[in-house]
């Protein structure tokens, strides 16, 4: 068993943040509450991306407190994991209806912080199409994905289907696995969960309520 840093747990400890102070905002708030907080959000994590980018010196609140904590070594001028983050979920809270927001943020948030633990800790072979990658990680993420995918339905009193829920998690773990930059998991990730989530219940997209 492997040894995982501090600053790895510290940085996935940030990661999750969004997941547990998110959801209840997305649960239990009319959507424009849930809009004007992933906007700001959203907006900052762009602020900051930009000044990494462009040199600027100037402090982002927030968000650079989480870039000084749980920037990669290829983030140093930018911040395009988290930027993708907001990004996409702010347009995914936007476009699709509550259940498919919420089953995003917990895909994103916990299932991909959970298989790098796993993957980290335990080790074993690697995938093919990914070196970085291992199988024991990416089998935590189709497992954690399935048990939030359930939880999000169940929060908002809906029945999954579980044939349903076993293919959105089988297609999240597969984009999480392929050989693309890490940063860029931000945006496949929650963007494709959500989609397959409308295309499997429907439902009013552009809505001005959840």
């Amino acid at each position: 068993m492997n040894r995982i840093p501090r600053r790895e747990l510290v940085r996935k400890g940030w990661h999750v943040l969004p997941g547990i102070l998110g959801a209840p905002i997305i649960i239990f708030t009319p959507k424009w509450v849930t809009l004007v907080v992933v906007w700001f959000f959203a907006f900052l994590y762009t602020l900051q991306h930009l000044k990494l980018l462009r040199g600027w010196k100037f402090t982002v609140p927030i968000a650079d407190l989480s870039y000084r904590t749980m920037a990669r070594e290829d983030e140093r001028d930018n911040f395009l994991g988290s930027f993708l983050l907001w990004v996409t979920m702010a347009i995914i809270c936007t476009i699709f209806p509550k259940i498919a927001a919420l089953s995003a943020l917990w895909v994103s948030t916990f299932g991909d912080c959970f298989n790098a633990i796993a993957g980290q800790l335990l080790g074993g072979p690697r995938i093919p199409w990914n070196r970085r990658k291992t199988f024991i990680g990416s089998a935590t993420m189709f497992a954690v994905s399935l048990l939030v995918l359930w939880a999000s339905h169940r929060v908002l009193e809906l029945d999954p289907s579980p044939a349903i829920l076993m293919g959105v998690a089988m297609v999240a773990t597969l984009l999480e696995s392929l050989p693309i930059p890490s940063a860029y998991d931000e945006f496949t990730v929650p963007f494709s969960t959500a989609l397959l989530i409308w295309l499997a219940y429907g439902g009013a997209l552009l809505s001005p309520a959840w």
